[in-house]
Formats: C-alpha cells, sequence, structure tokens
C-alpha cells in the first residue's frame, strides 16, 4: 500500500528532485565562490609581482621587496605569502623566509610574450632622475599555477622580465579551509533541508488529496439502502467538481434502476402469488375428482408439487425485494436459539433419513438472541436443507452452537462434494447454483440466509476446514438465559 501510494510518490518525487537541486546549487556555489577567491588572490599577486617585475634587475634589493611583501598583503597574510627571485638563466638570487621547502623556484617559468599592454607604472620622481633612477622594463606575460604536495596547497604567479624571473606564491590553506567549512556547512544543512521539504511536501499532498479522502468517505456511507445519497459539489475544488457531477448523476441513474427493479420483483411476487393460489385450489379439486385414474394422480401431483415450488421462489424473491429496500421487518423478540437449533435439527433429521445421512450435534444450552424466531427457522430451514441436498449417501452433518463473550456461533458441516475456492464467496449470489446445479435448488436459499442473518445484524461465510463444507453463521448481542 504504501509503495503504491500517490502520497508517498509525491513526497518521494518531491525529495529527490528537490535534493538534486540542492546539491547541484550547493556545488555550483561551492565552484564559484572557489573560482573567486583564486580570482582574487591571483589579483592580489600580480599586483606585488608586476609591481617589482618591471623594476628589478639582478642587483635588486631583496630585503626591500621582503619588507615590500608585508606592505602589500598586510602581516597576518605575510605569513602564507613568499617569493623567489631568479635571473632569467634560472640562478636562484634569493628566496623570501617563507619559501616552501618542497617548491623548486626553477620549476616555474613566465609566457614567453610580452605582455601587451604593458602595465601602467607612475614615471620616476627627479629626484630619482637624478640619482640615476630606476627604468621600467617591460614584462612578460605571466603564468599561474596551482600546486599540490604532501604539505599543502599552492597558488604560482611568475612575473619576468628580459633579466629577472620573480616567481610570487601563496599558501592555499585558508582558501581551503574556507570551502571546506562551507562543504561542510551544505552537507550539515541539507538532510534538514530535505527533512523540511519533505514535510512541506506531506502536508501539501494531504491538503492536495483532502477532496479525494473526502469523496471516498462518502462513497463508502453509500449503499442500497441509501442510494439517494449525493456528494457535496458545493466547496469541491473546479478539479473535482466535473468528477463529483458525474458521480452523482451515476448515483441517480443507479437509484432508479434499482427502485424499478426492486419494485418489479416485488410487485411480481406479490401479484403471481394470487393465480398460484386459484392455480393450486384447481389442481387439488381436479386431483380429487381424478378418481382412480394413476396417470392423471401423477400430473396433478407433479403439477401441484411445481406449484409449491415456484410458490417458494416468489416467496424468497419478495423478502429478498424487501431486503434490498431495507423494508425486511425484524421482530424485537427474544429468541431461545438453543432450543430452536434443537427443534430445527428434529425437522433435518427427516430430511437427512431419505439418504442415509447421521447428524451430530453439540449445543451449548441456553445461548438467548434478539430477532424473528419464523427469519431464523428459514435460515435453519435452508442451510440444513442444503447441507442434505448437496451430501453424500450416508454422510454426516455436524451443527454445533456456542457462545464466546456477546457472540453466537453457529456452524453447519456436510461431507458433500468440496466446494471450489471461488464458491465459499459466489454461493451465497442470487441464482447461483454452482457444481450441484442439476440437484434441484433453486438458487435463491444461500442468498436469503444472507441476507436475514445480515438483516439481525450477523454474517454468515462458507469455507472448507477438514475435508468438510463449514458454514459459519455469527450472531452478536448473544446472551445467556439463565445469567439473566
Amino acid at each position: 500500500m504504501i509503495a503504491g501510494s500517490f502520497r508517498y510518490r509525491i513526497v518521494l518525487w518531491s525529495v529527490l528532485i528537490s535534493s538534486t537541486v540542492l546539491l547541484v546549487f550547493s556545488w555550483v556555489v561551492w565552484l564559484s565562490l572557489k573560482h573567486d577567491r583564486i580570482s582574487a588572490l591571483d589579483k592580489s599577486l600580480s599586483t606585488f609581482g608586476i609591481r617589482h617585475a618591471t623594476r628589478a634587475t639582478p642587483n635588486a634589493d631583496s630585503q626591500r621587496m621582503e619588507n615590500s611583501l608585508v606592505e602589500n598583503f598586510g602581516e597576518e597574510k605575510a605569513t602564507t605569502r613568499f617569493f623567489a627571485f631568479l635571473t632569467r638563466e634560472g640562478e636562484v638570487l634569493h628566496r623570501s623566509a617563507g619559501w616552501p621547502d618542497p617548491l623548486e623556484p626553477t620549476a616555474f617559468s613566465a609566457g614567453k610574450e610580452l605582455l601587451d599592454p604593458q602595465p601602467y607604472i607612475p614615471p620616476p620622481s627627479k629626484q630619482d632622475e637624478g640619482k640615476g633612477g630606476r627604468r621600467d622594463r617591460p614584462i612578460y606575460t605571466p603564468a599561474y599555477y596551482q600546486i599540490s604536495t604532501d604539505k599543502g596547497n599552492y597558488r604560482i604567479g611568475v612575473f619576468a622580465n628580459r633579466q629577472i624571473r620573480l616567481v610570487v606564491g601563496a599558501n592555499l590553506s585558508e582558501l581551503s579551509n574556507e570551502t571546506k567549512s562551507l562543504r561542510h556547512a551544505f552537507l550539515i544543512a541539507l538532510p534538514g533541508a530535505v527533512f523540511l521539504i519533505a514535510l512541506g511536501a506531506w502536508q501539501l499532498s494531504r491538503r492536495a488529496l483532502r477532496p479525494i479522502n473526502s469523496l471516498k468517505r462518502d462513497m463508502e456511507n453509500i449503499s442500497a439502502q441509501a442510494l439517494d445519497s449525493r456528494l457535496e459539489v458545493e466547496g469541491a475544488a473546479s478539479e473535482f467538481s466535473g468528477i463529483i457531477d458525474q458521480y452523482n448523476a451515476m448515483l441517480e441513474r443507479l437509484e432508479r434502476s434499482f427502485h424499478q427493479a426492486t419494485r418489479f420483483s416485488g410487485d411480481a411476487s406479490h401479484e403471481l402469488k394470487t393465480p398460484l393460489a386459484i392455480m393450486r385450489g384447481t389442481l387439488e379439486r381436479a386431483l380429487a375428482e381424478s378418481g382412480d385414474d394413476p396417470v392423471r394422480q401423477a400430473a396433478f401431483s407433479e403439477l401441484l408439487e411445481q406449484t409449491d415450488r415456484q410458490k417458494a421462489v416468489l416467496e424468497n424473491l419478495l423478502l429478498l425485494s424487501r431486503a434490498d429496500s431495507g423494508q425486511l421487518k425484524i421482530s424485537s423478540s427474544t429468541v431461545n436459539l438453543s432450543e430452536a437449533v434443537n427443534m430445527w435439527l428434529e425437522d433435518a433429521g427427516l430430511l437427512a433419513e431419505a439418504k442415509n445421512i447421521t447428524i451430530h450435534s453439540d449445543i451449548e444450552p441456553d445461548i438467548e438472541i434478539p430477532g424473528d424466531k419464523n427469519l431464523l427457522q428459514q435460515v435453519a430451514h435452508n442451510v440444513f436443507s442444503n447441507a442434505v441436498r448437496h451430501n453424500i449417501e450416508g454422510g454426516e452433518i455436524n451443527c454445533q452452537l456456542s457462545r464466546q463473550d456477546n457472540e453466537a456461533i453457529w456452524k453447519i458441516s456436510n461431507t458433500g462434494p468440496l466446494l471450489a475456492e471461488n464458491e465459499t464467496s459466489t454461493i451465497f449470489d442470487r441464482f447461483y447454483r454452482g457444481k450441484q446445479s442439476g440437484s434441484g435448488g433453486t438458487g435463491l436459499g444461500l442468498s436469503l440466509v444472507k441476507e436475514i442473518v445480515a438483516a439481525h445484524g450477523g454474517t454468515v461465510t462458507a469455507s472448507i476446514e477438514c475435508g468438510l463444507n463449514v458454514f459459519l453463521v455469527t450472531f452478536t448481542h448473544a446472551a445467556n438465559s439463565k445469567s439473566q
């Protein structure tokens, strides 16, 4: 049920889509932040490198460049910055104090083309010109490297003129820690965000499916006795109003057809009783006047038997019609079910003698239920006659009656041909006769049993137990007469 639930699928898809979006968003933000930090770092390295590479010669003052490192990056960041001063041929002239041991300055080279346009450098002052001044030198295109070693990650920028090569670098530990913290923050926040999204999707789907659940409850409350019920259209969402209109129209057609069928069944049963009574009287008179003619007597007797059978069918149809329309009236008297079952078993014994069937009974005494004794007698007659009719020659019938809490359990089993698996439920359908269709039944007896038992607030089921056909009738509100 959970796997196939539309509500769970909404939540699952919401979580999957939102998780994917959040992961992609986090990855893009992380890459963008990292790129921005690298770009800012390259800019700061370029400021320092270009400034000194445009004026440096092999005789440059290295201590002055060390001091400039602090001035350019600040004392705090200067501890993670370093530089090396080389000739164009690769001779290392100076390494700053913070130069990492794993890195070799000669491994990095600048571009081979002069930078175009050259960076703007303010002209030397007249005082510097008078002292021989320093002359600006064109520089080559800077080159940048990112190196990973066992001791850390580094960003390197190389700036050169025709005489020297200046290698400037920075330790990326600060940047790595920043991006790592951001990544951890995303990973920590992601489960909470997914949970909130799942919760929101659950509540949203609940609100979205509320009209459907309401429709389901209303549909469950509609029965044959309440076909006049209609679903409320007012207040329903526009997506469901059309469905509700069509459903109400279907109910109206069903109600009209059901009432017509019920009325026809009841009217036909009622109207045919009078002709059948006239036919029976006529046949009885004809039988009495037939004299000693055996052929006529046999014919009239057979017709009388068929007339009685038709009368029974009509009475059953009339009862079923009343049950369908909710007009099957149950008297409010108390029935001693134990005494009634014992009495009904005596009648069943007469039916069983013809097939040498043995009846075993285990009846708990003094069990009472509220109900209609005449209708319950019809239940007993139909069940017992069914157990006899669909039994084998010399078979057995077992009848048990007991009380559990406030329920009366009435169990009837027989040794007849076993029911098929699909028959345990369809056997109560009207006019269903199954494998024993040639045994003389009308197919209405068990369906009438079901309706009468239901009218008494009980249930009846069929099953196969230990090689026997079993009918289990359960009545609620059972009591023991001696305990009252």
